[in-house]
């Protein structure tokens, strides 16, 4: 697995070089713990993937309150700026990150896409001159359950699979919305965010099990707040 991944780290930096320099992305810095965490899980993904051009994957909270929105966030910088990838950034869930990473990004435009899957490159909105690129999906209502509905999606998504090296889908929390687990089904793998501090292992157990049910694959678990009383079912999905 080592081995793809460099190959997988070669090829994306030969595309970097080739691409014009940008600087690097702007913000707080973080704990060096949870950055080696974020880069450990993104390059696990993407070795996971390496059969595909792009791998979709949406970052799902167990509840409210468990950081998945900022995690989501910061893992979409730190693969474009400290990996040099090109990132999509696909937010349905809550748009206070990606507000401040791209003042003004706004949903409208995804019900037509949806309609005639046409891509339209307004809704790709750059974070300054980075690689990393965001676009806002409406939430709530009856919009993102008709997106993700609509027979064209796939192409769509396939259409944006030749842009970017992994799309990054910061979902609803799951707990809340049932928009969560339909965005994990069209995603080629799901992130679970849990509150070890919070979050009861039954529910995280219940939520696996109905994005399963809608043919979606954890491929992952990364813990928030992490204690050491975990259940060790949940260590082996790591």
């Amino acid at each position: 697995m080592t081995k793809i991944y460099e190959a997988l780290d070669n090829v994306s930096k030969e595309r970097a070089d080739a691409a014009p320099k940008r600087s690097a992305l702007p913000g707080k810095p973080l704990p060096k713990g949870l950055v080696d965490k974020l880069l450990s899980l993104y390059q696990r993904l993407e070795t996971g993937m390496a059969e595909r051009r792009c791998g979709v994957v949406a970052i799902a909270g167990a509840q409210a309150g468990d950081d998945s929105a900022k995690l989501a966030c910061e893992l979409a910088k730190l693969a474009a700026g400290r990996l040099r990838r090109r990132i999509l950034l696909l937010s349905a869930g809550s748009a206070k990150c990606t507000s401040q990473l791209v003042p003004g990004a706004a949903p409208g435009g995804w019900e037509e896409m949806a309609q005639d899957g046409v891509l339209r490159e307004e809704l790709f909105k750059p974070y300054g001159d980075s690689s990393l690129f965001i676009s806002v999906m409406p939430g709530g209502g009856a919009s993102l359950p008709s997106i993700l509905a609509s027979p064209l999606l796939p192409g769509i998504l396939d259409a944006m699979r030749e842009r970017f090296d992994m799309i990054l889908i910061d979902t609803p929390p799951l707990g809340s919305s049932q928009d969560a687990v339909q965005l994990a089904a069209v995603a080629d793998g799901v992130v679970l965010v849990v509150n070890a501090g919070k979050t009861r292992w039954q529910a995280v157990k219940r939520w696996m099990e109905e994005i399963a049910m809608q043919h979606g694959k954890v491929v992952g678990v990364l813990f928030n707040k992490r204690r050491d009383y975990i259940p060790h079912w949940l260590y082996r999905r790591l």
